[in-house]
């Protein structure tokens, strides 16, 4: 998938689950009443944002570690808030905010997909600050409820999971006591029976129809339990003279595998003193058993920091390091994720700077355009981002009817926005087109909730998608990605192009297919083109780099 694609996909949960996506909503709602109830629209605006994108978050399939990802979300989110309502009444200073805000957004990029929508996601919170004298209640409020917001979904997600989580969580607790069981009968008995497989219930618990899309811890969530019986039957045949160690190092690991289960609020302190008590076990046995000790002992702290995410980093300072060196290492004039964040900071800058400076009214719908549709560069990255930039023209003009008609504000928009985060979850599954359409139509009714930012016209929205969709292309003619990183890219459609090919001339002469010949022939052009980019792209790159 190209990066332009991840947009949706990175945001909407793997297979929404009825009752969490309709939580998450009711958070929305709730938290945008309580900045209307409590302070002002501006406040409710930033307060619903906020609970929106982390809900989006909080609904992602993640092995681990939702809660606190959230409120690291919720965290950015406030600050974002924060910095808006301090710096939005001075023109010259919110600029100069936007411009390194977007920067340091773009950066993010380095740490993952999910990452980069993050930052993008709150920078759209930033752009749309109004421009009110700060106060102590125009500062402190808003940027209360934006962390109460992502928090209260952080609760929401850890109190009520998805059905499919808790089926998950269930399935892996009960193979890991059954894994416990089976560590103290080897320990007692090298020749006790055990099972030859875990439960199916296991495996049945993490496959579904929708697995390709599921991360990488998930995609093996039923492996390591039955790595780990594998490793425990080699155990059985072992040498009686090495039996007193190898006992007790599986007496350990059987309490390793009990607190992995146990859902208690000391069970991360008991994992991680048992799993020291594994280890010093295991360095206590020798001869023929040790590498089979060092592979379980490598199996459990494995399994234990899938169940503790942050088992062997529990303090803040430790991931800020490791987010900050791995951001130094794309501080380089060839890397990709440096030359987007200098365009998204470029335009989003020159898309506020219109909505301060030049006569456009609600001219931060320019900035939240170049937010929405700029992405990393990719083979698609035109072809997406106009498709892109048309989806959210559709949104406004389909949501125009609504707004001419009810003319909504306040609690009516809030019931609006939220309907249409709905229907974006909803049709994720017909791709980021369909997406596109009703986020726009989210974000127009969210905006209508504060009175500041209400009160658009279509004609002042389209004008300003179209500054904002042309800053965004302008952006990438203008600073391109270097000719070797395109290079790259368009290596990996050519291979795929040329594996696609001859997979469809074997499909075409052995097995049966409609059209033999039509299929030959579109996965030939489809090759053809992609050799046809690669030497574009090729040529361009010797110009740049002739060595």
């Amino acid at each position: 998938m190209t990066t332009g694609g991840k947009v949706v996909e990175a945001l909407r949960p793997t297979s929404p689950d009825i009752g969490a996506v309709v939580r998450s909503l009711l958070g929305v709602l709730a938290m945008a009443t309580v900045g209307l109830l409590c302070h002002s629209g501006a406040a409710a605006l930033w307060a619903a944002g906020a609970a929106a994108i982390a809900g989006a978050i909080a609904l992602q399939d993640s092995p681990g570690g939702r809660v606190s990802l959230v409120v690291t979300v919720s965290l950015q989110m406030g600050g974002a808030v924060l910095l808006g309502a301090l710096t939005a009444a001075y023109n010259v200073l919110f600029v100069v905010v936007v411009a390194v805000w977007c920067f340091g957004a773009g950066l993010q990029w380095a740490l993952g997909g999910n990452a980069g929508l993050v930052g993008a996601a709150a920078s759209a919170l930033l752009v749309v600050a109004a421009p009110v004298p700060p106060s102590v209640s125009s500062v402190l409020v808003p940027t209360v409820l934006a962390i109460a917001a992502g928090c209260l979904q952080a609760v929401l997600i850890a109190v009520w999971p998805p059905q499919r989580w808790r089926t998950q969580r269930e399935a892996l607790a009960n193979a890991y006591r059954s894994l416990a069981d089976d560590a103290r009968q080897v320990a007692a008995d090298r020749a006790a029976p055990l099972d030859a497989a875990l439960s199916p219930s296991l495996r049945d618990a993490f496959m579904d129809t929708q697995a390709s899309r599921r991360p990488r811890a998930y995609l093996g969530g039923h492996r390591l339990p039955e790595r780990i019986m594998t490793t425990l039957h080699a155990f059985r045949g072992s040498a009686d003279g090495e039996r007193d160690d190898v006992s007790q190092m599986l007496g350990s690991a059987a309490a390793v595998l009990d607190t992995i289960a146990d859902h208690k609020h000391t069970a991360r302190r008991d994992a991680e003193h048992a799993l020291v008590r594994v280890d010093t076990a295991v360095s206590m046995i020798g001869g023929p058993e040790v590498a089979t000790a060092q592979r379980l002992s490598q199996q459990l702290h494995e399994a234990a920091e899938l169940r503790f995410p942050d088992l062997y980093r529990p303090d803040v300072i430790n991931p800020i390091r490791t987010a900050a060196a791995q951001v130094r290492t794309h501080l380089t004039w060839t890397s990709p994720i440096l030359r987007h964040a200098v365009r998204l900071s470029a335009a989003v800058t020159l898309g506020i700077a219109a909505d301060r400076f030049a006569p456009v009214n609600h001219g931060y719908w320019a900035a939240l355009t170049v937010l929405m549709v700029l992405r990393p560069e990719t083979a698609h990255t035109y072809t997406r981002c106009v498709g892109r930039i048309a989806a959210i023209a559709a949104g406004i003009v389909l949501t125009s009817s609504i707004t001419l008609l009810l003319e909504p504000t306040g609690y009516v928009a809030a019931v609006l926005a939220t309907l249409f985060v709905a229907i974006t979850y909803a049709v994720t599954r017909f791709g980021y087109i369909v997406a596109s359409v009703a986020l726009a139509g989210a974000v127009v009714f969210l905006l209508d909730i504060g009175t500041a930012t209400s009160g658009a016209t279509v004609e002042d929205r389209l004008f300003s998608v179209v500054i904002g969709g042309g800053l965004a292309v302008v952006a990438h003619v203008a600073f391109p990605d270097h000719a070797l990183i395109r290079l790259w890219q368009r290596s990996g459609e050519l291979l795929k192009g040329e594996i696609d090919y001859a997979a469809t001339v074997i499909k075409a002469y052995i097995h049966e297919l409609d059209r033999p010949a039509d299929a030959v022939s579109a996965a030939w052009q489809k090759a053809f083109r992609a050799r046809a980019s690669f030497e574009a792209a090729s040529g361009a790159a010797r110009l740049d780099s002739p060595e």
